[in-house]
């Protein structure tokens, strides 16, 4: 699975870039229509400007306005990665440009007018500015929690998933343990993406690595709490991992409680398997071996 080339908290900057752009349009298309018609009489001198021909003035450069300062953002993102967001600034110049622009298209006046035309709606965009920012510290933080939490139900799902595939090939194979994962694919996997845990930052997979999870095939006297799988380190943000037993079930354990249950003596070849795995950024055999 290719990483995106944007990283997940740009994707949700520039969203939030988007909304707080809609909402300041809502409040322009509904208070700025008047006062920009108030500017085209009186500054602009146009005085065949009506309510309403205002209204889809200020619709428009307000469009046109969101559109460019979310490209600027996307694009500048895209190119620099978390610096990117000083891409709102070429774009804010850019949006007020077009903003003039479109105001001495549609008036038929000077630029220099058109540009007084705007004045009156800088009041609005004091009054928008800190509400967008407002709103925007609101709802980044829910939708990040939403996606993590779809990821981290998701990644649980993939592990489990794994656990069913051992199971039935132990099931079809004489009791014999998987060698490592490649022995599941495809027969007794249904997807390749089962092995791709979605709570993975983008760029903070080894290059190489095809397996998020790691595995280990115990003795064949293993104990049912004998850990055989879990996530590599850094899959998830806050060091959780979900651990898969030699009896099948999963359990999601705390970073402290992960590290507990690899001092037991029953996990000591797992834990070693699984640091000299880890140093070598997981691209080792997916067995371990």
């Amino acid at each position: 699975m290719a990483p995106s080339p944007m990283g997940g908290m740009a994707v949700f900057g520039v969203l939030a870039a988007a909304i707080g752009s809609l909402f300041g349009l809502v409040v322009c298309v509904f208070g700025g229509g008047a006062l920009l018609m108030v500017g085209g009489r009186f500054i602009a001198k146009t005085p065949k400007a009506t309510y309403w021909r205002s209204v889809g003035t200020i619709t428009l450069v307000g469009l046109a306005a969101s559109m460019i300062i979310t490209l600027a953002l996307v694009l500048s993102v895209a190119l620099l990665g978390p610096i990117g967001f000083v891409g709102a600034l070429p774009g804010a110049a850019a949006g007020l440009l077009a903003i003039w622009l479109i105001i001495k298209a549609m008036f038929k006046v000077s630029f220099g007018k058109a540009v007084l035309a705007w004045l009156p709606t800088l009041a609005l965009a004091v009054i928008v500015l800190p509400i967008g920012l407002m709103l925007t510290a609101m709802i980044v933080p829910a939708v990040q929690q939403a996606l993590d939490q779809t990821n981290r139900t998701k990644c649980t799902s993939n592990i489990i998933s794994i656990g069913s595939a051992i199971t039935f090939y132990r099931a079809v194979n004489d009791d014999k343990w998987p060698a490592d994962l490649t022995a599941l694919t495809p027969e007794y996997v249904r997807s390749p993406a089962v092995y791709v845990c979605r709570c993975v930052r983008d760029g903070n997979r080894p290059a190489g690595r095809t397996y998020d999870y790691f595995y280990l095939a115990p003795t064949s006297n293993a104990s049912p709490q004998t850990i055989i799988a879990c996530d590599f380190d850094g899959n998830h943000r806050d060091g959780s991992r979900n651990v898969l037993f030699a009896n099948g079930s999963v359990i999601k354990m705390t970073a402290a409680e992960f590290q507990a249950s690899l001092a037991d003596p029953a996990n000591a070849a797992f834990a070693a398997a699984l640091r000299q795995a880890e140093a070598s950024g997981g691209i080792t055999p997916p067995g371990g071996e």
